[in-house]
């Protein structure tokens, strides 16, 4: 039984982890390949202008936040588990945490995106412009 579920876990978490790591180097691969095919044809490439985390208090605490109620929510729901013989129920507080620590990510997005987009009116409104 315990074989069982190490080859469950292992294939749950194994198999996402190296088709990620895959995906990951087989896209840096082809947009590096791209770049010298674009410089070998004499395009000049700028990078993309990145913009800094203006809010990074903001997100850690939202996601702090998540995790705490997900903690709690989990505590609070694992006696209502029922118990199987794979053991699942020592799952519920992990997989709340995780949860509503991604629900307080998605928050994040939106309040900074809400933020982001009042500035760029704003800036539009006094004839600012982003370089400034």
């Amino acid at each position: 039984m315990d074989f069982d579920l190490f080859w469950i876990i292992t294939c749950a978490v194994g198999a996402p982890v190296v088709c990620a790591a895959t995906a990951i180097i087989k896209l840096g691969r082809f947009r590096h390949e791209e770049r010298m095919k674009m410089i070998e044809g004499g395009v000049i490439l700028r990078e993309p202008e990145k913009r800094a985390n203006r809010y990074p208090a903001l997100r850690n605490g939202l996601f702090m936040i998540g995790l705490a109620l997900g903690v709690l929510i989990g505590l609070f729901m694992s006696p209502y588990i029922p118990e199987d013989e794979f053991g699942y129920e020592v799952f519920s507080v992990p997989m709340c945490a995780l949860l509503m620590g991604g629900i307080g990510f998605v928050v994040y997005f939106f309040l900074s995106r809400k933020v982001q987009v009042k500035e760029e009116e704003e800036d539009k409104r006094l004839g600012r412009t982003s370089n400034e």
